[in-house]
């Protein structure tokens, strides 16, 4: 018998099934006990210790094997693309059985695992002996799963190198010769490798009532087996798991583990590897995360941004070229889908780009390779915008699967036009990827691991070339833990973070080295603090049981785990007419926040509605109200309540689903369900009341405030100051500084007296109470051009392009805007535009700012990403754009009536005529100025100029 059939044999039913259903206490567990002894451990340790006391010395291959099998989670480099749906209809197929027995593995009377289901079909139809060993092997099995693998895109290139497109089999004759040989319960195991989750399996229920399971049982009661624990018993020495933390490869680590002891390799960083990410501690007040450094001398309060993790490796080739790769935070390679970013680092390093084999700049101090760990976030102009954006952004820059190809645009939801047009607009020519680098882990095949903290820093300062809009290093404070008051200190720098609307902060002390566990990192985020994330009252309109939820409660599919929000979309209609049928709008699910009681009550509290099963046909006209279900929402409710229940929900900020124009809580948490006796579901935010919330929160102002400022600018107000105006900054601060402080408690050092921690604080709005204040403003007027200035900058010269660095890539807006006073004019005077007064400058004005001195601009034809636009747009500052065709003639003295602006000089219109349509475009506003021309008796009138958009040459016409 083959060796490898040995070992299959050996490990029969212990191999897969590790750990048989388990109860025990889970109190007297120790964070970092050197020896745990829980019963799954224990049954490894047994398991273990026969394989090899009856098969040693093991095959090769076999421990990356085995914990490939034990813990498929971690298996980063094979992709199936199969969840339940798909793979319950193969293996209908393989089995010659009905679907209909494997697809309702989630039903209420079903199991929630369709291994399990699996197994049950089995036993019914098969007649296999008890103790039945398969021919597979262990090697076998592996092997057949990695050509599994290999037709899903999304697996490791390896595995497509392996098996090439013209060599692969489908997945009917790979799954078919991987369960056909395989008796019930080793099937069952398999199933749930596929689907990455042996836990239903090794761990399965003990009660299948709602009632029971969330009563009678805890899922903290079950220790499960790690792969740290797994690795101490595999290699006692230590020497595997140390190794894992360096090179974050199982495959690697086992490999390492079966080498004779004189050729085992240090444990150093090697570059194609991701190195394991730190696990980092919550902080739940400032003075609890200062703990975990009182014997250091100065902690550093890191900015958190909110974006995706990036370890970047690069190799520098002799010849000067160099090669990228990019690990997330999941360990998957996504080289190709952050391809936009690789000329940033390049960049960054003083490399030369990818097209050349030029020298590395005079700059760079890299001379072989680098490793270094970034967050990769959405730039708008030189801001860090918010999360959501990055995902377009992605799509629209990647190489491969992950990229929705050129000019190709994903389906938008369209419901009621309450949110900006950016909201929808993802990628505007502002926008882009870009990273902000924080350490370096390794610099020219020299691991920095050991190195502390400052060391690295200082390292990481030495390397990147700072670009405004695409990359930058991530900002820090000190904190003398020595001063007079750490926790002062710490409340002001992260009350200033959460007024400024920052994701938080982490803590690192100057000596701590990378993933020290004496000296972890400690995050620090508003939604850690009881009481003090996002909180709304909403509507939940239906439920269902969530696998991934029920798997980390162990329940079954008879307990709702998993809600489906809302709110109330018409409430405008029924303030005017109460008698209209509200219509909720059902757009994104909440699974966390209560506890197991709190849980049983609710499920309760459901059943006694009588709640009515879900289907996309169900007729809706017995209900008391209608409701709209959110396309992307998958998978939907299985019942829906004939009552709507209000329940108070928090979250850490607000976030966009795809495809989705409306905010939702970000990572949200249900703190109560409240039954309609208590309070009804009239009581919940409407939706346009949430985007009003939504937009303060992430620091984004409202929709209405450009109508809002256009008003005021008419009848001679000031502009409303926008949500990051400085004027209401500070108070932001004090309040937050005031509520940090008593949640330490200790006394507050400023006098503001905070709202209830319980409900989301409303900011206060000021008018500006300075010059400076008011010149920050935006625009507010309906024809975008800028009112009148009488402050200190009205006379300013302005900064040419020239005086404007080269390598900035977004030119900002060269003038202020505040309102001006009350005029009979419908337009605004002259004083406080741009290019003032042009014999202040040095020099004569170019050609360029003379053709653009004094003018309005309207932009006509497509939003796309059109070079030529780009280049007029970043030459032309917002203020300087109108929006339509009648309000450039009118400006210009071409209306009669209506005076024009006095201080222009003429009117531009640039069309889009790269396509069809702009060429129609062009004619037709041809036409249009003809027909204005000949309408139009004014002497007063200025000139209105045409241009193609791709140069000044191109000029079509010329209107005096």
């Amino acid at each position: 018998m083959q060796p490898q059939a040995d070992v299959a044999r050996a490990n029969r039913r212990d191999s897969l099934l590790l750990v048989p259903p388990l109860k025990s206490s889970a109190r007297n567990q120790k964070t970092f006990e050197k020896e745990p002894n829980y019963p799954a451990i224990q049954i490894f340790r047994r398991w273990f210790n026969k394989l090899n006391s009856d098969f040693s010395p093991l095959p090769k291959g076999t421990t990356a094997a085995c914990f490939r099998l034990l813990f498929p989670e971690e298996d980063i480099r094979r992709k199936y693309d199969m969840q339940e749906t798909r793979l319950a209809e193969c293996l209908a197929h393989v089995f010659g059985v009905d679907s209909e027995q494997f697809r309702a593995w989630n039903a209420e009377e079903a199991s929630g695992c369709l291994g399990q289901e699996v197994k049950i079909v089995l036993q019914r139809s098969c007649h296999t002996t008890d103790g039945f060993i398969s021919p597979l092997t262990i090697e076998q099995v592996d092997e057949l799963l990695d050509e599994l693998a290999s037709n899903s895109g999304y697996s490791h290139s390896s595995i497509h190198l392996k098996y090439p497109r013209g060599r692969r089999r489908s997945r009917q004759a790979i799954l078919r010769q991987l369960f056909c040989p395989l008796p019930p319960f080793d099937a069952s195991c398999l199933t749930q490798i596929i689907l990455k989750d042996l836990r239903p399996i090794m761990y399965p229920l003990s009660e299948t009532h709602y009632a029971a399971s969330l009563r009678d049982f805890n899922s903290a009661a079950v220790k499960m087996l790690t792969k740290e624990h797994a690795m101490n018993v595999w290699d006692p020495s230590g020497l595997m798991r140390k190794s894992f933390q360096v090179r974050s490869s199982i495959d690697i680590a086992a490999g390492n583990h079966e080498l004779p002891h004189h050729l085992k390799r240090k444990f150093e960083p090697e570059l194609g590897i991701p190195i394991q990410i730190p696990k980092s501690e919550k902080g739940r007040r400032c003075i609890d995360a200062l703990a975990y450094f009182f014997r250091s001398k100065r902690v550093w309060a890191e900015t958190k941004y909110d974006g995706e993790r990036a370890q970047i490796h690069v190799v520098v080739n002799a010849d000067g070229s160099s090669r990228i790769t990019i690990f997330s935070k999941s360990k998957r390679d996504s080289t190709h889908d952050r391809h936009a970013v690789h000329y940033i680092i390049r960049k960054a390093l003083g490399l030369p780009s990818d097209y050349t084999h030029s020298k590395i700049t005079a700059g760079s101090k890299i001379k072989h390779n680098v490793i270094l760990d970034a967050e990769m976030v959405a730039f708008n102009g030189t801001q860090v915008d918010e999360f959501w954006r990055i995902r377009r952004l992605i799509e629209n820059t990647a190489h491969g699967i992950r990229g929705v190809g050129k000019g190709t645009r994903v389906t938008e939801y369209q419901d009621e036009p309450i949110s900006q047009t950016s909201m929808l607009s993802d990628d505007s020519e502002a926008r882009q990827l870009g990273l902000v680098f924080f350490d370096v882990l390794m610099l020219d095949s020299k691991s920095l691991l050991s190195k502390s903290y400052s060391e690295r820093r200082d390292i990481l300062e030495s390397l990147i070339s700072v670009t405004p809009g695409e990359a930058r290093l991530s900002e820090r404070f000190p904190i003398d833990m020595n001063g007079s008051h750490p926790p002062a200190r710490l409340r002001t720098i992260f009350a200033r973070h959460i007024a400024t609307h920052q994701e938080g902060l982490v803590l690192k002390c100057d000596e701590s080295r990378y993933n020290d566990y004496r000296l972890p990192w400690v995050k620090l985020k508003r939604d850690y603090i009881p009481g003090y994330g996002d909180a709304l009252d909403l509507v939940i309109l239906g439920a269902s049981w969530d696998k991934k939820r029920a798997y980390e409660l162990r329940v079954s599919p008879t307990v709702l785990t998993t809600f489906y929000v809302g709110t109330v979309q018409n409430a405008r209609d029924r303030r005017l007419n109460p008698s209209i049928r509200p219509h909720f709008l059902v757009y994104f699910t909440v699974s966390y926040g209560l506890s197991r009681a709190h849980l049983e009550d609710l499920n309760f509290l459901i059943r006694s509605l009588d709640p009515i099963s879900f289907s996309p046909s169900m007729d809706t006209k017995k209900l008391a109200f209608t409701f709209t279900l959110f396309p992307g929402l998958q998978p939907p409710p299985s019942v829906i309540f004939p009552t709507p229940l209000l329940a108070e929900l928090f979250g850490a900020g607000f976030t966009k689903s795809p495809a989705s124009p409306h905010y939702e809580l970000r990572f949200p948490r249900i703190t109560k369900v409240h039954r309609p006796s208590e309070r009804g579901w009239d009581e919940c935010v409407d939706l346009e009341t949430l985007h009003k919330i939504a937009c303060e929160s992430v620091g984004r102002d409202g929709t209405d405030k450009e109508i809002r400022d256009c008003v005021n600018a008419i009848w001679g107000q000031p502009a409303s100051p926008g949500v990051k105006s400085s004027s209401t900054l500070q108070a932001r601060i004090d309040e937050w500084e005031v509520k940090l402080a008593i949640l330490d408690g200790e006394e507050p050092s400023v006098s503001y007296i905070p709202d209830s921690p319980t409900k989301p604080a409303k900011r206060r709005r000021t008018s500006p109470d300075s010059l400076d204040d008011v010149l920050s403003q935006p625009l507010g007027v309906k024809t975008n051009v800028v009112g009148i200035t009488e402050g200190k900058h009205a006379l300013d010269p302005p900064k040419s392009s020239s005086q404007i660095s080269q390598n900035r890539r977004y030119l900002p807006s060269p003038f202020s805007s505040p309102c001006r006073p009350a005029s009979r004019n419908a337009f605004p005077s002259r004083a406080g535009v741009t290019f003032p007064i042009r014999t202040s400058l040095a020099k004569k004005p170019s050609c360029m700012e003379e053709l653009l001195d004094q003018v309005l601009v309207w932009f006509v034809g497509r939003r796309g990403r059109c070079p030529s636009c780009s280049s007029w747009k970043k030459m032309i500052p917002k203020g300087r754009r109108i929006h339509s065709f009648e309000s450039l003639l009118a400006a210009c003295g071409w209306k009669d009536g209506v005076p024009g602006v006095p201080w222009i000089q003429r009117g531009i219109i640039i069309v889009d005529g790269h396509d069809e349509n702009g060429k129609d475009g062009v004619q037709k506003q041809l036409e249009l100025c003809h027909k204005s021309m000949t309408s139009s008796q004014r002497e007063d009138r200025k000139g209105v100029w045409m241009f193609k958009c791709g140069a000044m040459r191109d000029a079509i016409c010329l209107m005096e």
